[in-house]
């Protein structure tokens, strides 16, 4: 008898993970997420999320607005 698979979860506890956010990227961004991705042995989903969140952090963190 095979032992059972676990199920290895990539979002964190509690994310949503069945409501995909699409992101459109020039291909430079696209680049620099993947070199990311790589060097860190993540997906690039990990990565958008955790600059997203970085980024929104420091947004709320000086008061300042996304738009430039």
């Amino acid at each position: 008898m095979k032992p059972a698979k676990t199920r290895i979860r990539r979002a964190p506890n509690g994310a949503v993970s069945d409501k995909p956010v699409a992101v459109r990227l020039l291909p430079e961004e696209r680049e620099r997420f993947q070199a990311r991705a790589t060097r860190e042995s993540r997906s690039m989903a990990s990565v958008l999320r955790l600059a997203a969140l970085r980024g929104l952090d420091e947004c709320d963190r000086t008061n300042t607005p996304l738009t430039p």
